[in-house]
């Protein structure tokens, strides 16, 4: 499923895809600091999901064989936005040289420990009013109590 990078994500105003791509589609290339992919690879150990997905995907851009397949996103607060990536951003930065845009290389180094409470405080922070039914659909609180 491709969406532009920076593009609106859902209902919220305040959500930005990053990372979704697919096969003949352009996207930027290049290397990625390191400690970027580090910081994402361990918030995407047990990232918070708002809902359950009806499925994944293969990776597309393999050559032969889809080498990865991926069904959760990870919700990154930012200033004043949430951006959405799919678990298979790894992937795309790993194999196939993906360079996410700065800006969300600069949320990923600021994103506080995944279901910590100062976590779930950036989200409501960075998501606004249009951001918070689905924390509470998924339990989360600002109190710290919940996933």
């Amino acid at each position: 499923m491709w969406i532009e990078d920076l593009s609106p994500y859902g209902a919220a105003a305040s959500c930005l895809a990053v990372g979704w791509l697919e096969r003949g589609r352009e996207y930027a290339a290049g290397d990625c600091a390191p400690e970027v992919f580090s910081k994402l690879a361990s918030l995407l150990q047990d990232p918070w999901q708002p809902a359950v997905a009806a499925g994944g995907h293969p990776c597309d851009l393999c050559a032969y064989q889809p080498e990865k397949f991926g069904g959760n996103n990870v919700f990154i607060p930012g200033e004043g936005r949430v951006y959405i990536a799919p678990e298979l951003i790894l992937h795309y930065m790993n194999a196939h040289r993906y360079q996410p845009p700065r800006e969300f290389c600069e949320a990923v180094l600021a994103c506080p420990p995944m279901r910590s409470p100062e976590y779930r405080r950036a989200l409501l922070a960075a998501g606004g009013p249009g951001f918070l039914p689905g924390l509470v659909a998924a339990g989360l609180s600002i109190s710290g109590r919940g996933p």
